[in-house]
């Protein structure tokens, strides 16, 4: 699985993830959706990795997935981000998975 991020979103990324360097794992969130496979895609920003995660290969910040998520996405992803807007958009080769997708840090919980 690969994903390539634009300048914008690396920017908006890093300033989101401050000095300390940390993970991002992107996700198919079904909390609170009904069935399983009813969801939205999210980034969350991790304190660790678990034992599931497997690496995307990135042109910057390091991303991970979840195995079991990994089958809601495609092998290639763009994730980009407008100027002064709190979200990012993520697409694949042949579908647009959301132009309003939220990056949480979990490094707080």
């Amino acid at each position: 699985m690969n994903i390539q991020i634009t300048d914008r979103a690396e920017r908006f990324l890093q300033q989101k993830m401050g000095e300390k360097s940390s993970p991002v794992r992107l996700v198919f969130d079904s909390e609170g959706c009904g069935c399983g496979v009813n969801g939205i895609p999210a980034l969350w920003i991790l304190p660790e990795l678990d034992e599931y995660d497997m690496s995307i290969h990135s042109n910057g910040v390091p991303f991970v997935i979840n195995r079991i998520h990994a089958v809601y996405f495609e092998e290639n992803l763009y994730l980009d981000s407008e100027e002064g807007y709190p979200s990012f958009r993520l697409s694949g080769d042949s579908q647009l998975y959301g132009k309003n997708i939220r990056l949480l840090d979990k490094r707080e919980d």
